[in-house]
């Protein structure tokens, strides 16, 4: 997002608030390709199988303080999405009914609840081909900026967990994030607070269960501060980035973690940009690259005394 486009999101945001309230590159292998619904995958007899999770920043802010245009792009990305067996968005915040008009995941998370022409919400959707129960959305403690340094203070930013079922009763800790952004030093400060914040929910949530974590993180490999935040959970939350464990020929802010877990192994075999998110005219639709992961998963056999 531009300076422009931010002081013109800052003083939009800062004028209705004070109205009355009333949100392909490829490593590894080949790659051959209502929440609360009890019904799906889960009574399958499978014991092990294989899904594509993609993570993408839609960029759904207002079209003139988009990086993008969404009432054009999110059209057009609804149903490429349809490829995914979970698709995880982030700021979808205005255009939501382009954005999933012609998606045919049956299991969808509805819209943050709040005013969105004031607060648009935090952004995060999943749209999955899998049930999916225990859904929950934690906005983060600290933010930086309202006017400059991305004005994350001006939407709901934080994450989202859902426990989604895989089949025969394998599940996966499924959580979908959107860090504070911005390259201030105050920025990165805000940064090291969200991974400290996911980290101790994830240890305290996900203890012994398989887990994914994707989303737009912000954070830079490159930036010392960072790459400590990072560093750090990966460490305590016990996760591995498909990119590095991949070995992706680019490290990007949007990733996506995992880890295996006591009953279900999870494993990541493909690391991918997607090429077609792109116009007529080969344009990006959004101001971000998708990634795509493959994973393959088998449920451990319960051990008997």
């Amino acid at each position: 997002m531009s300076t422009s486009t931010m002081m013109l999101w800052s003083m939009l945001m800062i004028a209705v608030a004070v109205l009355p309230a009333v949100a392909v590159d490829q490593c590894g292998g080949d790659d051959d390709d209502d929440d609360d619904d009890d019904t799906g995958d889960d009574d399958d007899d499978a014991t092990e199988g294989e899904f594509e999770l993609i993570t993408y920043n839609v960029a759904g802010l207002l079209d003139p303080i988009s990086g993008s245009t969404p009432s054009v792009n999110n059209p057009l990305i609804s149903p490429l999405l349809n490829a995914y067996d979970m698709a995880l968005v982030q700021e979808d915040f205005y255009y939501h009914d382009e954005l999933t008009s012609a998606l045919l995941h049956p299991y969808q998370t509805d819209l943050s609840e709040t005013w969105r022409f004031i607060r648009p919400g935090d952004g995060l959707n999943m749209f999955l081909y899998y049930s999916f129960d225990m859904f929950y959305r934690e906005k983060w403690d600290a933010c930086n900026g309202v006017v400059g340094n991305a004005n994350d203070c001006l939407t709901d930013k934080g994450f989202s967990f859902g426990q989604v079922k895989l089949a025969n009763g394998a599940t996966v800790d499924v959580y979908n994030l959107h860090m504070d952004a911005g390259g201030a030093d105050e920025d990165a400060a805000a940064r090291a607070d969200n991974v400290d914040q996911l980290a101790e929910f994830i240890v305290e949530m996900s203890a012994g269960r398989a887990v994914i974590v994707a989303g737009d993180t912000n954070l830079s490999y490159g930036r010392e501060a960072d790459r400590e935040s990072l560093d750090r959970l990966l460490d305590v939350a016990d996760l591995a980035d498909a990119c590095r464990y991949l070995a992706c020929p680019e490290e990007a802010i949007d990733r996506v973690m995992f880890r295996p877990g006591d009953d279900v192994d999870l494993e990541a075999t493909v690391w991918r940009r997607p090429t077609e998110f792109i116009d007529g005219a080969g344009k990006d639709l959004s101001d971000h690259r998708p990634v795509a992961v493959h994973f393959h998963w088998s449920k451990a056999p319960v051990s008997t005394p």
